[in-house]
């Protein structure tokens, strides 16, 4: 598994370059070609030598955009919960049907610390403690029941459980959609 860090975003390079020159407006003194200044500034402010802003990783290119806009006395934008994205358009269409009546597909995928966050998100909109969950998981109701143990080990059990808490979600007035993402990982402390 590679464990090379994602490339900044096309959302996350535009970005930086307005916020850039929305800044350098207002910075004293600078002179000589902008791009290079621009670059410098970059390499300056992360410690490696950037050759071009779409070479920044994900988590490089947010550092970069926060300390622009505290600068500038802007609010910072944090997503609280970062969404995989997935790369495979077979992986992704086993991902999104996995779970619903008729549906197979050719490869099993294990359960994603991203699903088990995302049903970690819905039990606390609901207010359930994990015993609650726990129990429910073992009851008849649950579209799980019949497994002995409970757990959730595929993404066809994640998304079962998932659509359940949804829709319980939905008819308490709980339900919103999940914000929009900026990076698809976590970037490592």
């Amino acid at each position: 598994m590679s464990t090379h860090p994602e490339n900044a975003t096309r959302d996350q390079v535009v970005a930086l370059l307005a916020l850039y020159g929305k800044w350098q407006r207002h910075a004293i003194g600078e002179s000589g070609d902008p791009r290079s200044t621009r670059l410098n500034w970059a390499s300056e402010s992360i410690g490696r030598t950037v050759l071009s802003f779409a070479d920044l990783t994900c988590d490089e290119a947010r550092r970069l955009i926060d300390g622009l806009k505290a600068s500038m006395g802007l609010e910072l934008t944090r997503q609280p919960q970062p969404w995989r994205r997935i790369r495979s358009r077979e992986r992704a269409q086993a991902a999104g049907t996995a779970g619903r009546k008729g549906a197979s597909a050719s490869l099993i995928q294990m359960t994603s610390p991203d699903d088990l966050a995302r049903i970690n998100e819905a039990l606390r909109r609901l207010n359930w403690t994990r015993d609650r969950f726990e129990a429910w998981l073992r009851s008849g109701s649950s579209p799980i029941a019949l497994k002995a143990s409970g757990a959730i080990l595929t993404v066809d059990e994640a998304n079962k459980v998932w659509w359940a808490l949804k829709a319980m979600l939905r008819r308490s007035g709980r339900w919103y959609p999940a914000p929009i993402r900026v990076c698809s990982r976590i970037p490592k402390q």
